[in-house]
């Protein structure tokens, strides 16, 4: 992963017990990232850095009981949390595990991949080609976050690297985020103000990155 994972693991492994209720101004765009995924009942779907689990049951709700999730998550603490989630709702379809995305092993290919506050993640190469190789071929792919506001407003700017200096460990490409990603993904199509503090992302992964498929 981009940045420095271990002081991201201190830092969130102190925001676990409380993420869900200190990042609740966030829910609606993580909820338009999932949809924008267009899910389908049945369909295996890939939570990448999934934090406490906050989307899942968005996710539930669009694959339904045929479908299946799979999550990773870095810090032991966050995924607690949503092993808690999946526990309180009886979810039998949902498998996770503690990794960072270089060494994440999925046990099944998803056919959908969403990356929900994970700057970090998106920005780095190596581990989305390591997860890109495990999906099915024109994986549908959905990334959100938060990005800075155009160059000229500054205080703004300045603000959010204040806010965020806890959740994003390296600024790098803040301005915008998705730029790595969008290289990976066909009909790439983005969501994002020039005074807007969020994106969504959107795509089908790119012949030649996906799990090659059997002959």
């Amino acid at each position: 992963m981009a940045g420095n994972l271990q002081d991201s693991l201190e830092h969130y492994g102190g925001l676990a017990d409380h993420y869900d209720q200190a990042t609740q101004l966030i829910n609606g765009v993580r909820q338009r990232a999932v949809a924008a995924l267009k899910l389908q009942p049945g369909e295996t779907v890939l939570d990448a850095g999934c934090g406490t689990g906050y989307c899942f049951e968005s996710i539930q709700r669009a694959i339904g009981p045929a479908g299946k999730l799979i999550g990773f998550e870095p810090s032991p603490q966050m995924l607690a949390q949503a092993e808690r989630r999946v526990r309180e709702h009886g979810w039998t379809n949902t498998s996770l595990q503690q990794a960072e995305g270089e060494r994440a092993a999925l046990p099944l290919t998803p056919d959908a991949v969403l990356f929900s506050y994970t700057h970090d993640m998106i920005r780095a190469s190596k581990t989305l080609e390591k997860l890109f190789g495990q999906c099915a071929p024109g994986a549908r792919v959905a990334a959100t976050g938060t990005k800075l506001f155009a160059a000229w407003f500054v205080p703004g700017n300045w603000w959010l690297r204040l806010r965020h200096r806890g959740y994003i460990t390296d600024f790098d490409g803040l301005d915008a985020p998705w730029s790595i990603l969008a290289g990976y993904l066909d009909d790439f199509h983005l969501e994002a103000g020039a005074l807007a503090q969020h994106y969504v992302a959107t795509g089908r992964l790119k012949p030649g990155y996906a799990k090659p498929q059997a002959a």
